[in-house]
């Protein structure tokens, strides 16, 4: 009953007022570091941790609503884990990694950037690669530049290389929805 209440109620929220409801729950899952996290602060499920991806999915609404300041608050956040990690990028670089805890992780703590290393799927290639894609397009399209500082340019430079040294288009990964690893279409 509870359901159907809940669905009768949305119904007669129109367009804007929906829109608005989404976008506060979206803010409220948000760090101070400028990275959402995939549930609330503080659940039990293990998903009050931040993943790349989500990141990349979440701050288009932002983009289309043109918040434009939570944009560029979230991939500066993104690169900052990418420079802090800059060392195993390079190590990725130069010798092919063989083991899921050699690539770059897909999720972070929130705030201190830490990897997780209890084992889910940490490598997902497809991530990296929707990075690079929307700060290109923020770049180009919206004219929007989120690489801000030399470090910046350096550390998606080096994104670039890692990619082609992993050989994404036939390494095997755990993909968009995070299963075994194999060549998954979503990150190639």
């Amino acid at each position: 009953m509870d359901i159907l209440y809940n669905v009768f109620n949305m119904a007669k929220l129109t367009y804007k007022q929906l829109i608005e409801r989404h976008l506060k729950i979206l803010k409220g899952l948000q760090t101070g570091s400028g990275l959402f996290l995939a549930s609330k602060s503080g659940v039990e499920t293990g998903y009050d941790k931040s993943w790349l991806r989500d990141n990349f999915y979440e701050t288009i609404a932002f983009e289309i609503m043109g918040d434009w300041e939570t944009v560029e608050k979230t991939y500066r956040a993104i690169l900052n884990i990418f420079l802090k990690y800059e060392d195993k990028i390079d190590w990725a670089i130069k010798e092919k990694p063989i083991a899921s805890y050699q690539y770059i992780h897909a999720r972070f703590h929130p705030e201190s950037f830490d990897e997780f290393w209890e084992e889910w799927g940490n490598k997902q290639n497809d991530a990296i690669g929707c990075i690079l894609y929307r700060l290109g397009e923020l770049e180009v399209n919206q004219k929007r530049s989120v690489i801000k500082t030399d470090a910046h340019v350096r550390i998606v430079n080096k994104l670039v290389r890692y990619l082609a040294s992993i050989e994404f288009w036939h390494d095997r990964d755990a993909g968009i929805w995070e299963t075994d690893d194999d060549v998954h279409s979503s990150s190639v």
